[in-house]
């Protein structure tokens, strides 16, 4: 666990840059209030990554800026879970850790068993409604579902698919004329 009193000067100077950048994006891509200190902060921060960080200094300024600027390993301060994070909530050092960025887009990402929410559902609905199908995208469609077993249709259903029948029956009659 780094503190202020064992934490090089150098280090001490990216950390607070990362610190400030963290409240930074948490206010403005989540509408979240950060209220850990500095000091609280870099509690979160591992003697290994703190370590490693003074190498990095130590090598040069492109060596530090590759480790922190690197999409998938650069550590950034997260959430410790899913759970954890509320839009428009707090984020406390109890809510808070030091991760590979990789993992931080994971813990994010949509998941089996997330649902979108209506108005997503709504927008995806109008992106692709009214965008023709090419042969290719039918064609695959069609030979994914051959040899598939489907599940027996309610009465309702049944209905619901006669009445949609005969009014395309009907509908495309009458353009005919």
């Amino acid at each position: 666990m780094a503190t202020i009193d064992n934490t090089p000067e150098p280090v001490l100077e990216l950390l607070w840059k990362e610190y400030n950048s963290t409240i930074n994006y948490q206010r403005t891509k989540n509408q979240i209030r950060v209220t850990m200190t500095f000091a609280e902060y870099l509690s979160l921060w591992s003697t290994t990554r703190i370590n490693t960080m003074a190498k990095k200094i130590a090598q040069g300024q492109k060596s530090i800026d590759y480790y922190m600027g690197n999409k998938l390993y650069a550590p950034v301060c997260g959430w410790v879970s899913r759970e954890a994070r509320v839009i428009g909530g707090t984020m406390t050092v109890a809510d808070a850790r030091i991760m590979k960025s990789e993992d931080s887009l994971k813990m994010f990402r949509f998941q089996t068993g997330d649902k979108h929410e209506a108005d997503a559902r709504a927008r995806i609905g109008d992106a692709k409604r009214g965008v023709k199908q090419s042969e290719e995208h039918v064609r695959k469609r069609t030979k994914g579902q051959i040899g598939k077993k489907r599940p027996p249709m309610s009465e309702v259903a049944k209905a619901k698919l006669r009445a949609t029948r005969a009014a395309n029956k009907i509908a495309k009659a009458t353009n005919s004329d």
